[in-house]
């Protein structure tokens, strides 16, 4: 199986494509640090998507991800990496789970959950938009079932 080159890759999907019309691929957005579950889940889950449409093994992965990181994110792995030593031999996953534990608020179910107990409690006339919320809260909620205790429904 032929692997893509991964300059060649990186250029595609960063809005061009490849000089050999290989890759037509959306343009993957940068990530900037935002401290916000939905935006983190969405992030990786389209590096994971794109990984896997054109087939970039983990160990080019990393070098994908990286690229797309900006601002405070760019600072923040950087200073990973100083931090953890450059022989480290990264792997995807260990991005992965640092890229959560620094940007997903570790209170992110509680606060879910709070706003779904708010919306439970409140009047709606519409019952489509009150679906729509309840559901957009219930993915935000991971751990349901840990989390009963902290936020009373």
């Amino acid at each position: 199986m032929n692997r893509p080159n991964f300059i060649e890759l990186v250029a595609a999907l960063k809005g061009g494509s490849s000089k050999n019309g290989r890759f037509q691929l959306t343009k993957l957005e940068n990530f900037d640090g935002a401290h916000d579950r939905k935006v983190v889940d969405a992030w990786l889950a389209e590096m994971e998507d794109y990984l896997h449409a054109t087939k970039v093994g983990r160990h080019l992965a990393l070098e994908l991800a990286q690229s797309y990181l900006k601002g405070y994110a760019a600072t923040w792995w950087r200073i990973v990496r100083q931090e953890e030593g450059k022989n480290h031999g990264y792997s995807w996953e260990f991005f992965k789970e640092h890229v959560e534990s620094k940007f997903v608020p570790r209170n992110s179910d509680y606060i879910s959950k709070c706003k779904l107990r708010n919306l439970m409690n409140a009047t709606n006339d519409n019952l489509r938009q009150y679906v729509r919320a309840y559901s957009e809260l219930m993915f935000e909620i991971w751990h349901m079932h840990e989390l009963d205790h902290m936020c009373q429904l």
